[in-house]
């Protein structure tokens, strides 16, 4: 079977797009294939930014309910996979937009969850539904989240909720009508900054839940110190002065 998984790069863009009908449960090769790509993506230094698009009225329901029916050495394995694709998408290199139109449940939901900005339609539903199946699933990400008393709602009920409430936990970005191209516009706005900027806040990002204060400081100090010696923040500084357009071209 093709991989319900595809990769295609524009203007810095690199989407990467889920399409498995009827509402994108993923099986295990395209959670690996997810991975790769998203790897790939992170080694292409040309890239700015990543879309994951789950098509017209979805985004991904998780993992494939058929494949937990198959005799297996290791039962977690699909929790396995699952974390190892949202593993690739923190450590990114850079930013990764989740555009949502229809359910992320289960692994779907960790999959937004990994997303540095998540971008979601009105009829876009979230379920932490591993206790639906029996399981557990999502603790961690949910509680960095929205925090730990509506992650224990979540996490001990199993329920939808629609992207209204998502969004007033912040457990998304935003709501518009069409998250496709909302996700684009702001993808777009990314790739026109300094490149290694914003691969330096998303390291700084990504740092902060794990470094004391002090520690995610002098982080801090050191990605101000290497940048400032960039070609990339010289060419801001002469922009300005000049009041032209910037060009950064990651020096």
């Amino acid at each position: 079977m093709a991989s319900a998984i595809t990769s295609t790069t524009s203007n810095g863009i690199v989407t990467i797009s889920i399409d498995r009908a009827p509402v994108n449960a993923l099986p295990p090769d395209d959670w690996a294939a997810l991975s790769s790509l998203v790897d790939a993506a992170s080694a292409d230094l040309d890239a700015r930014a990543v879309v994951i698009n789950g098509g017209i009225g979805r985004f991904c329901a998780g993992a494939d309910i058929r494949v937990l029916t198959e005799p297996s050495d290791d039962p977690a394995m699909m929790l396995t996979i699952v974390g190892t694709a949202c593993a690739a998408i923190r450590s990114c290199r850079v930013p990764v937009i989740a555009a949502i139109d229809g359910p992320s449940h289960g692994g779907g939901l960790e999959l937004a969850l990994a997303c540095d900005v998540r971008i979601a339609s009105p009829k876009a539903t979230f379920s932490a539904s591993g206790v639906n199946m029996g399981l557990v699933a999502s603790v961690q990400s949910l509680v960095h989240v929205v925090g730990d008393t509506r992650a224990r709602l979540m996490l001990f009920t199993g329920e939808r909720f629609d992207a209204k409430l998502a969004e007033e936990w912040s457990l998304i970005t935003l709501v518009d009508d069409n998250p496709h191209a909302a996700a684009y516009a702001i993808a777009e706005t990314i790739a026109k900054k300094a490149p290694l900027a914003i691969e330096a806040n998303k390291t700084a990002l990504h740092a902060a839940s794990s470094l004391s204060n002090e520690d995610h400081a002098a982080l801090m100090t050191e990605l101000f110190g290497e940048l400032a010696g960039t070609a990339d923040h010289q060419e801001a500084i002469n922009a300005f002065l000049e009041k032209r357009p910037r060009s950064f071209n990651r020096k």
